[in-house]
């Protein structure tokens, strides 16, 4: 599955060199989870791809997904779990955490490693 997700995302040309560490992390905001979604809308999503390329980088790495507790962004971290999981993400590698600190306008990624 990590390769298909690979093959993906090097295929259409939107994988950045840079390495991130762990201390990373990347936010999409409601505006942008808001536009209409779809694996390839998906994949163009920048803190998404920034999210996926770093786990990409750590195998034994999780994605991690900071919401803030609401009905909605629970909502929210669920939809985009069952997205990483369609795009190739195994479900064992993504968390989902809730902190205090997330605003309800946004959702969190990071990869812990």
């Amino acid at each position: 599955m990590r390769n298909i997700l690979s093959i993906m995302v090097f295929c259409t040309g939107l994988c950045t060199q840079a390495s991130v560490s762990a201390a990373d992390s990347f936010s999409i905001g409601a505006e942008q989870w808001a536009l209409p979604r779809s694996g390839a809308a998906l994949v163009r999503l920048a803190p998404l791809r920034a999210a996926v390329q770093d786990w990409l980088n750590h195998p034994d790495g999780r994605i991690v997904i900071v919401e803030s507790g609401s009905d909605t962004a629970s909502l929210w971290a669920g939809e985009l779990s069952d997205w990483l999981v369609a795009l190739g993400v195994p479900a064992d590698h993504i968390g989902k955490r809730v902190s205090g600190e997330q605003g309800d306008d946004s959702i969190t990624l990071s990869v812990e490693y």
